[in-house]
C-alpha cells in the first residue's frame, strides 16, 4: 500500500474561530455577524442572580468577551468590518481554532438547563466519566465536588478552559481505567 503524503486544508476550508471582544459586547457583535454572512456561536444561559434586594433571572453570555464565528482564510480579516472585535484569540503563536465536536459542545452548553460556570484554570484531580444521558451524552469529563454537589468538568482544550456542568450521578458513568 502506497502512503500519501500529507496535505493541508486548502484555505478556503472554514475553521471556527475565537474572537475577542469589548466586554458585554458579545450578543451585538454576534448578532452583526450573523448579518454580513458568518456563521456565529454566542452561547447563553438563563441564570438566576442574586443582589443584596432581590434575586432575578438574566441571560448570561457563557464566555464572556468571546464570540465563535467560522470562516474560512480569504474571509478571516473580514470580520473586522464590525465594531467591538478587538482580535483573535491566540494561544502561543497560533491562533485558537475549535473542532467541530468542541463548538458543537459549546452550543449544547447554552441549551442546558443546569447552571454552567466557565474556569480557566488547570486540571483537577478527579475521576474521569463519560455522560450518559442528555443532551451532552458523550462527552467525557472529570468528577469535581464542589460543596458537596458533584458537578462534570468537560475540557475544551483548543481554549485551554474548562466548563462546569452539574449533573446527577445517574446520568454519568466511570470509564473503565485500560
Amino acid at each position: 500500500m502506497e502512503k500519501k503524503p500529507f496535505s493541508t486544508p486548502p484555505a478556503n476550508t472554514p475553521k471556527w474561530y475565537v474572537l475577542y471582544v469589548r466586554p458585554k459586547t458579545e450578543k451585538k457583535v454576534g448578532k452583526r455577524l450573523s448579518e454580513l454572512g458568518f456563521e456565529v456561536c454566542v452561547p447563553t444561559q438563563k441564570q438566576v442572580r442574586t443582589w443584596s434586594d432581590r434575586r432575578k433571572q438574566v441571560e448570561v453570555v457563557l464566555f464572556p468577551n468571546y464570540v465563535f464565528v467560522e470562516t474560512d482564510q480569504k474571509r478571516k480579516n473580514h470580520v473586522f468590518e464590525v465594531s467591538h472585535i478587538l482580535w483573535y484569540v491566540h494561544f502561543g503563536k497560533e491562533i485558537a481554532t475549535l473542532t467541530e465536536k468542541e463548538i458543537a459542545m459549546v452550543r449544547q452548553l447554552g441549551e442546558l438547563q443546569e447552571p454552567v460556570r466557565i474556569e480557566y484554570e488547570g486540571f483537577r484531580v478527579g475521576e474521569e466519566v463519560e455522560i450518559l444521558s442528555g443532551s451532552l451524552a458523550g462527552y467525557r469529563g472529570r468528577v469535581v465536588a464542589v460543596n458537596g454537589v458533584s458537578r462534570i468538568q468537560l475540557a475544551l482544550p483548543s481554549l485551554y478552559c474548562f466548563a462546569n456542568v452539574e449533573l446527577r450521578q445517574v446520568q454519568i458513568g466511570k470509564i473503565p481505567v485500560t
